[in-house]
């Protein structure tokens, strides 16, 4: 089975609900269910939700974000990048992706990401698509 972090920065809770449903639909599992609070203006990330999100994100085979996100998906995408076998970035405008300085070489440069263009609903198909070997279809759901 494969394990997927989803990023929770610059989503929506609709949108982030809808795409951990659609993606535990190929068989996978949820390493970390990020609680509906995280996603208002004023949320503060405490320590114990800061340490359940680093162990999640060490059990995980796929990380998942849509850039650009904060700050903190800045340091999600690092450990992400260390912990997990694969790291799938997608993002409306193309020029995400585009080195404009050393901040966001990583978003650029570094190998083994993969980065699509798409917006925010497309994110299952993308994944379905570019991950389809890992999908367990004993276990798929229909979910479309």
């Amino acid at each position: 089975m494969n394990n997927f972090y989803l990023s929770p920065s610059n989503l929506t809770y609709h949108h982030y609900t809808s795409i951990v449903s659609r993606v535990l639909a190929f068989g996978w599992s949820c390493t970390y269910l990020w609680p509906k609070e995280a996603f208002k203006l004023d949320y503060f990330l405490n320590g114990k939700t800061l340490i359940r999100s680093i162990r999640a994100l060490s059990r995980s085979d796929i990380f998942i974000s849509y850039i650009p996100g904060t700050f903190s998906s800045c340091i999600e995408l690092g450990m992400a990048y260390t912990l997990c076998e694969e790291v799938f970035l997608a993002t409306r405008d193309p020029i995400h992706f585009t080195q404009t300085c050393l901040a966001d070489a990583h978003l650029a440069a570094l190998p083994k990401i993969k980065r699509v263009c798409c917006d925010i609903e497309d994110i299952p198909i993308l994944l379905e698509q570019e991950y389809l070997y890992m999908i367990d279809f004993r276990r798929r759901q229909q979910h479309y």
